[in-house]
């Protein structure tokens, strides 16, 4: 069945069922259980003001389908600034809205959660280090664009989010605070061990996000050197939190976004089983640095994450400000064919207790500080056919004061723009045939190239 929502000319007390009779309010919407087959229609050029939560579950074979009809801009729910408490009902902060549901697909829609009258405001500290941190906001927390939640469920399955406008998500800065999108499983101690299957985030413009464009994460991810139970940050958060063995979820697909201007990160995985992170362009990230770490688009204790195809630009700051991360807890990801350039923090950061590196096929052009951030690594991390151009003079190849006989460069191109460089090398990393070009002091590598490189930087 078929059900259309015109929030100008429409009424609750019609069926629904034609563009002639169609219902007005997102409350007529949420209070229906949808069947498998449904469409949802909500006419374009119209604004819904509230929270979108409709009921009930799709199935394999006939998911429900968000959407729009008629012509003219796209449709917008508009959450108003609504937000969850730490006390209350987390679910109460999202635009959208999937609680414990399956087989849902949302395309074509504009989604805004904005108070404007709030703006993030800091402490300075002076212990036990000088920096600067959040003054807590109990009205402001728990704010997303998208909110895809399972809790104590066991398996969750297939959310699709196409073509959205995701914007202008303000509240609290911290860490799944104020989200584009968040899909997440969460659950109590004892609880039942939670998971998805088949989530696929398509096409999207994220743009002005107070924290994350998107976040993939679980509280499903202890046993593996990672715990956040009882963490003092975790106290004060609730989804940065864990509560039982680790439990990856599995089909995540992360495709052809655009993501502009997010506070903290651009995309962030947890948690996941070959997450596929590809065709997405994502650029000035982490513009708040007093928020740091982040990095632009990265993987946190996740196995099998394929990064490709990706272009990641203008990242602030230098904790971490990469392009990339592969971080702790991580093993079997690789990062191929992406484009990264003017990052402030590099190229591609590696953390401890991650195995089976692949990085190549890669440009990292323009980048600053140092281009590769290696931590101690426990099985390998294999660096070939890059192409790393350092357009100033300072940057170096390598930042942090890391080696490993684990590392491998081979084949990678490393072309200094000005002549007779000096760059420093770790000396236990191992060199293999790379091409060094306008750079006076090179590592130990038996066969190392010099001639200058059929390339033209691109910015």
């Amino acid at each position: 069945m078929r059900y259309f929502v015109d929030a100008l000319n429409g009424r609750d007390g019609n069926d629904g069922r034609t563009p002639l009779t169609p219902w007005q309010t997102l409350d007529k919407v949420n209070a229906t259980t949808f069947l498998p087959g449904d469409e949802i229609s909500l006419r374009c050029g119209c604004t819904f003001r509230g929270q979108l939560h409709p009921l009930g579950d799709g199935s394999a074979d006939a998911p429900i389908r968000i959407a729009s009809y008629g012509g003219g801009a796209k449709p917008i729910i508009d959450g108003g600034g609504s937000h969850g408490t730490l006390e209350g009902n987390f679910t109460d902060g999202a635009a959208v809205l999937f609680y414990n549901q399956n087989y849902w697909e949302v395309e074509g829609l504009e989604i805004v959660n904005h108070n404007p009258y709030y703006k993030q405001e800091y402490i300075h500290e002076l212990h036990p280090h000088t920096h600067s941190v959040f003054k807590k906001s109990p009205e402001n927390r728990y704010r997303y664009g998208v909110l895809i939640r399972w809790h104590n469920y066991g398996t969750g399955h297939h959310i699709h989010i196409k073509n959205c406008h995701i914007h202008d998500v303000n509240g609290e800065c911290s860490r799944f605070c104020a989200e584009g999108i968040l899909a997440v499983s969460t659950g109590t101690d004892g609880g039942v061990p939670t998971n998805f299957d088949d989530v696929l985030i398509e096409g999207n413009l994220i743009e002005d996000i107070d924290r994350t464009g998107i976040s993939v994460w679980s509280a499903w991810a202890e046993g593996r050197g990672i715990e956040y139970h009882g963490d003092p940050y975790a106290s004060n958060n609730f989804y940065h939190t864990t509560v039982g063995p680790w439990l990856g979820s599995t089909n995540v697909v992360i495709r052809s976004n655009k993501i502009y201007r997010t506070a903290g990160d651009g995309i962030l995985v947890n948690s996941t089983i070959g997450t596929v992170i590809e065709h997405n362009y994502v650029e000035h990230c982490c513009w708040d640095n007093r928020i740091a770490p982040n990095a632009a688009v990265w993987c946190h204790n996740a196995d099998g994450t394929l990064f490709q195809y990706n272009e990641v630009c203008y990242t602030h700051g230098v904790q971490d400000g990469q392009a990339f991360d592969i971080d702790i807890a991580c093993n079997d990801s690789t990062v191929r064919y992406n484009y990264s350039h003017h990052n402030e923090g590099g190229f591609q950061l590696l953390m401890y207790k991650t195995t089976n590196n692949d990085i190549y096929g890669n440009i990292s052009e323009h980048d600053r500080n140092g281009l590769i951030w290696v931590h101690e690594n426990e099985g390998g991390t294999r660096f070939h056919d890059n192409l790393f151009y350092l357009s100033m003079e300072n940057v170096q190849v390598f930042r942090g004061p890391f080696d490993s006989d684990d590392w491998v460069f081979e084949n990678n191109t490393f072309y200094a723009r000005v002549p007779d460089t000096e760059r420093e090398w770790r000396p236990r990393a191992k060199y293999v045939g790379n091409t060094y070009y306008n750079i006076k002091n090179l590592p130990d590598d038996a066969s190392p190239r010099q001639e200058k490189p059929d390339y033209t930087p691109r910015n």
